[in-house]
């Protein structure tokens, strides 16, 4: 479900032009809203740019 939602985010694209191979456009925007409003989306982020800063990949 990550990568469905990092795909929209990237292409700016909207949710119904999901493809296929990611699911349910449906269940990937349900899952980011729902992340996004309990702060799970943060702390994902937040553990991903650390690990990046750490090994020296952060953009």
């Amino acid at each position: 479900m990550v990568n469905a939602i990092l795909w929209k985010l990237r292409t700016g694209a909207p949710w119904r032009d999901l493809p296929e191979r990611y699911g349910s456009w449906k269940t990937a925007h349900e899952r980011l809203r729902k992340w996004t409003a309990d702060g799970t989306w943060d702390t994902l982020m937040s553990e991903v740019v650390t690990k990046d800063d750490s090994i020296g990949e952060v953009e």
